[in-house]
Protein backbone atom coordinates (compact mmCIF):
# COMPACT_ATOMS: atom_id res chain seq x y z
CA UNK A 1 0.00 0.00 0.00
CA UNK A 2 1.41 3.46 -1.18
CA UNK A 3 -0.41 6.39 0.39
CA UNK A 4 0.03 10.18 -0.47
CA UNK A 5 -2.75 12.85 0.33
CA UNK A 6 -4.98 13.04 -2.54
CA UNK A 7 -3.43 9.13 -4.00
CA UNK A 8 -3.73 5.78 -2.92
CA UNK A 9 -2.46 2.34 -4.14
CA UNK A 10 -3.29 -1.05 -3.25
CA UNK A 11 -2.68 -4.35 -3.77
CA UNK A 12 -5.96 -7.02 -3.89
CA UNK A 13 -5.57 -10.82 -5.08
CA UNK A 14 -9.41 -9.99 -5.10
CA UNK A 15 -9.14 -7.89 -8.22
CA UNK A 16 -6.32 -10.14 -10.12
CA UNK A 17 -7.14 -11.32 -13.28
CA UNK A 18 -10.98 -10.81 -12.48
CA UNK A 19 -12.65 -7.92 -14.75
CA UNK A 20 -15.73 -8.33 -13.45
CA UNK A 21 -14.82 -7.77 -9.93
CA UNK A 22 -12.90 -5.36 -10.69
CA UNK A 23 -15.55 -3.54 -12.50
CA UNK A 24 -17.58 -3.85 -8.90
CA UNK A 25 -14.53 -2.87 -7.07
CA UNK A 26 -14.62 0.47 -9.44
CA UNK A 27 -18.43 1.44 -9.31
CA UNK A 28 -18.06 0.61 -5.31
CA UNK A 29 -15.23 3.02 -4.94
CA UNK A 30 -16.47 5.83 -7.04
CA UNK A 31 -19.61 6.32 -5.48
CA UNK A 32 -17.64 7.54 -2.08
CA UNK A 33 -17.64 10.98 -1.58
CA UNK A 34 -14.50 12.21 -2.69
CA UNK A 35 -13.16 9.43 -5.05
CA UNK A 36 -12.28 11.56 -8.48
CA UNK A 37 -10.75 8.35 -10.41
CA UNK A 38 -9.72 4.61 -9.81
CA UNK A 39 -7.02 3.33 -12.26
CA UNK A 40 -6.96 -0.56 -11.81
CA UNK A 41 -4.94 -2.82 -13.55
CA UNK A 42 -6.54 -6.32 -13.03
CA UNK A 43 -4.01 -8.34 -15.07
CA UNK A 44 -1.40 -7.76 -11.51
CA UNK A 45 -4.40 -6.95 -8.70
CA UNK A 46 -3.48 -3.38 -8.56
CA UNK A 47 -5.75 0.07 -8.16
CA UNK A 48 -4.69 3.87 -7.56
CA UNK A 49 -7.26 5.62 -6.54
CA UNK A 50 -7.36 9.54 -6.78
CA UNK A 51 -9.43 11.22 -4.37
CA UNK A 52 -10.02 14.81 -2.34
CA UNK A 53 -8.19 14.53 0.99
CA UNK A 54 -10.42 17.69 1.89
CA UNK A 55 -13.72 15.52 0.77
CA UNK A 56 -12.78 11.92 2.61
CA UNK A 57 -10.05 10.95 4.66
CA UNK A 58 -7.58 8.21 3.41
CA UNK A 59 -8.16 6.19 7.14
CA UNK A 60 -12.17 5.86 6.21
CA UNK A 61 -11.10 5.12 2.52
CA UNK A 62 -8.91 2.48 3.65
CA UNK A 63 -11.63 1.52 6.09
CA UNK A 64 -14.22 0.99 3.24
CA UNK A 65 -12.05 -1.05 1.16
CA UNK A 66 -11.20 -3.65 4.33
CA UNK A 67 -15.14 -3.55 4.75
CA UNK A 68 -15.87 -4.33 1.19
CA UNK A 69 -13.15 -7.23 1.06
CA UNK A 70 -10.96 -6.04 -1.65
CA UNK A 71 -8.14 -5.46 0.58
CA UNK A 72 -7.16 -6.69 4.00
CA UNK A 73 -5.22 -3.56 5.47
CA UNK A 74 -3.51 -5.54 8.57
CA UNK A 75 -1.69 -7.60 5.81
CA UNK A 76 -0.59 -4.88 4.23
CA UNK A 77 3.10 -3.76 3.16
CA UNK A 78 4.83 -0.28 2.77
CA UNK A 79 6.37 1.17 0.37
CA UNK A 80 9.73 0.54 3.16
CA UNK A 81 8.66 -2.70 4.14
CA UNK A 82 8.64 -3.89 0.46
CA UNK A 83 12.03 -2.06 -0.92
CA UNK A 84 13.55 -3.68 2.78
CA UNK A 85 12.50 -7.43 1.82
CA UNK A 86 13.73 -6.47 -1.87
CA UNK A 87 17.14 -5.58 -0.68
CA UNK A 88 17.54 -8.73 1.77
CA UNK A 89 16.96 -10.82 -1.40
CA UNK A 90 18.73 -9.11 -3.13
CA UNK A 91 22.23 -9.13 -0.52
CA UNK A 92 21.20 -12.59 -0.86
CA UNK A 93 22.27 -13.51 -4.51
CA UNK A 94 25.43 -11.02 -4.27
CA UNK A 95 26.56 -12.96 -1.23
CA UNK A 96 25.86 -16.31 -2.97
CA UNK A 97 27.64 -15.17 -6.37
CA UNK A 98 30.25 -14.24 -4.10
CA UNK A 99 30.70 -17.46 -2.13
CA UNK A 100 30.31 -19.11 -5.39
CA UNK A 101 32.78 -17.12 -7.13
CA UNK A 102 35.70 -17.40 -4.71
CA UNK A 103 35.30 -20.68 -4.15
Amino acid sequence: MADTPGRLRIESPALKGDPSKAKQFHDLIMALPGVQSVDLRPEIGSATIHYDPHAIDHKVLIGELDKSGYFDHSKAKTPDQCLGEDLEKVGEVVAGVLKDGLL
